[in-house]
């Protein structure tokens, strides 16, 4: 049996650097589109509908990678690099970001390396969906970059609480710590304030529907409408990547907060992060389910709210660091 406890440090053999490798891999093929599913079908039982199997996105990104692709005459390349350094920023991203517990080692993930890597792949989805010469997709860039420019400051602060508790602006440092006495609610204030950003930055309700047909109502599909096949097929699959990931680092910052947590093994934490990644999934499924969309000029104050949640985790994690 391999000791799956040495993983993290990789001091173990290269038999448990290739079993870790293999779980991770698996973990990054299959949660995120069971993630789509879960919520898919809790909206719709909501709704009174049996809607699709929870693996449904499975199919839909298989059949999207076997279609032929319809280009637009006005795009001169900018389209296809931005589909690619979208998919590899979300990969570079779910290897240095914490979002499971079994992850194979990678270099320091600093916060303001991830963040940066956040903007790169914006900027390009911003750049392909103006390259196709649609008004849709310049009017889609415009807005997706105003919701940036929103909620970036808000997950920065929010993640730099997380580092005034430990000392480190490294993820992977500071998600293998152990939160000391009084700084288990800068981790609970830091779940809440992740979980509400990744409602913005992955366009999910109230502030965008991304089941809606009003061209003029949408933020990020109205960027990929004029994306087709695999061009769609690399964007659906970052899209729902990203998903996980947010999803991930917040589960991950609630069971911080859950003192059994420490004590579990590395196996019992895996299926504890990969549990909660679904139920974020679900309560998401739930919200959208209940709850409608805002209008456009009510989002900056949705915003407001989680900035002021990550600046309350500062201000108690700059307390405590101040006490103790």
């Amino acid at each position: 049996m391999y000791n799956l406890d040495c993983a993290p440090s990789f001091g173990g053999s290269a038999l448990n650097r290739v079993l870790v490798w293999s779980l991770f891999v698996v973990t990054l093929a299959f949660v995120p589109p069971l993630c789509l599913g879960i919520l898919r079908k809790t909206k719709a039982r909501l709704q009174n509908r049996i809607g699709s199997p929870i693996w449904q996105p499975f199919l839909d990104l298989t059949k999207l990678f076997q279609k032929d692709e319809t280009l637009s005459g006005t795009m001169c390349g900018v389209f296809r690099i931005s589909t690619v350094v979208g998919l590899s920023s979300a990969l570079t991203l779910s290897w240095l970001i914490p979002w499971v517990a079994i992850k194979p080692w990678s270099h320091q993930a600093d916060i303001f390396v991830v963040i940066y890597v956040l903007a790169l792949a914006k900027m390009f989805t911003m750049l392909g969906a103006m390259d196709a010469g649609s008004p849709f997709g310049a009017f889609g860039a415009s807005r997706e970059a105003t919701l940036n420019f929103l909620v970036e400051p808000a997950i920065c602060l929010a993640l730099i609480a997380l580092a005034i508790t430990c000392n480190s602006t490294d993820l992977t440092v500071i998600f293998a710590s152990t939160p000391g006495a009084g700084m288990s609610v800068v981790w609970l204030l830091v779940g809440v304030a992740v979980f509400l950003a990744s409602l913005v930055e992955l366009s999910r309700m109230p502030v965008d529907d991304p089941t809606t047909h009003l061209e003029l109502t949408m933020v990020h599909e109205a960027m990929i409408l004029e994306a087709s096949a695999k061009n769609l097929f690399l964007l659906e699959l970052t899209q729902v990547l990203k998903m996980a990931m947010f999803w991930g680092l917040s589960a991950q910052c609630f069971l911080h907060t859950i003192p059994a947590y420490a004590r579990c093994n590395l196996l019992e934490k895996e299926l504890c992060s990969v549990a909660g990644i679904f139920l974020l999934a679900f309560l998401v499924g739930v919200l959208e389910g209940l709850i409608v969309k805002l209008q456009w000029r009510k989002i900056p104050e949705f915003v407001a709210y989680i900035m002021t949640v990550s600046l309350i985790a500062v201000f108690v994690a700059v307390s405590g660091k101040s006490i103790l």
